[in-house]
């Protein structure tokens, strides 16, 4: 019982902590793409974690097949999916994107449910129906076109991302979470590293530094950590609506960060989530 209680706050942590993502990348990072932007955050992720590891003195050496699988759980996660998600955000806007790029919630508990027989109860079933309805009131509010390239770039993140989630299961299986997040981060790094390397100077400058540690070192790195050992501990589907809240604190600390000013539909928005979540993990 305990344990399951630690993993449901791990997992709760861990939203809290993707929710800073928003508006540290609105503020810090605005004038960067995508790909120049979650460098800098891989790169103090892998940072971050190393010291972690060292200083831990957990055993860094995973069989190759698991380097493989943790490799893959990482380019369908925080690769593949964050860049559909840009994607999305530029052509249909933030609001219409977080509110699509969510469902990622619903695909998780679902492929956790064919791959691994996780059991989907009506408790988690309603709790995700209603948080899922509290993010769309929360972003409601913002007016841009809908466009078939923003839909289904949206619609591609929540299947990667549920992807993602679901092999991180797998991935947790060949060593430590600290490990494992570690070389999920390294397997951005490297892979942005050929369109990004010439932006290596900006990563080290004040808003690079900001955004970096505070998106990166701290979101990519313990956020993964925590995530992935609630995943190991609770499972995916339980996991994935707890990070739910990662949309709804990414509203209050946009505001308090970037200065956005949430609409009457976001506070709504907001307690409607809180209460899926809490019908949907006890």
């Amino acid at each position: 019982m305990i344990e399951i209680a630690t993993g449901v706050a791990a997992a709760l942590i861990a939203g809290t902590i993707w929710g800073l993502a928003p508006g540290i990348i609105s503020r810090y990072g605005r004038d960067k793409p995508f790909y120049i932007v979650n460098y800098a955050r891989s790169m103090y992720a892998v940072l971050l974690l190393a010291l972690m590891v060292v200083f831990s003195r957990q055993c860094p050496v995973v069989p190759l097949v698991g380097l493989v699988v943790i490799a893959v759980s990482a380019f369908f996660g925080p690769l593949l999916g964050d860049l559909l998600y840009i994607i999305s955000i530029q052509k249909i806007g933030g609001g219409n994107a977080v509110s699509i790029g969510y469902l990622y919630i619903f695909f998780a508990q679902l492929f956790s449910a064919i791959l691994y027989h996780e059991q989907l109860t009506p408790r988690l079933l309603l709790g995700t129906a209603i948080a899922l309805t509290g993010i769309y009131l929360i972003y409601s509010g913002e007016k841009h076109v809908l466009t078939k390239t923003g839909v289904l770039a949206a619609l591609g993140a929540a299947l990667s991302w549920g992807m993602g989630a679901t092999l991180s299961k797998l991935a947790v299986a060949y060593g430590p979470t600290l490990v494992v997040a570690l070389y999920r981060n390294l397997t951005v790094l490297l892979g942005l590293a050929p369109f990004s390397y010439r932006e290596t100077r900006y990563v080290f400058t004040k808003k690079g530094f900001i955004l970096g540690f505070i998106a990166g070192g701290l979101g990519f790195g313990v956020g993964m950590t925590l995530f992935l050992y609630a995943v190991k501990t609770v499972g995916v589907a339980v996991t994935a609506l707890a990070t739910s809240m990662s949309p709804v604190l990414g509203r209050i600390f946009s505001r308090i960060i970037a200065g956005e000013k949430p609409s009457h539909k976001a506070i709504y928005g907001t307690i409607t989530t809180a209460i899926g979540i809490f019908i949907g993990i006890t």
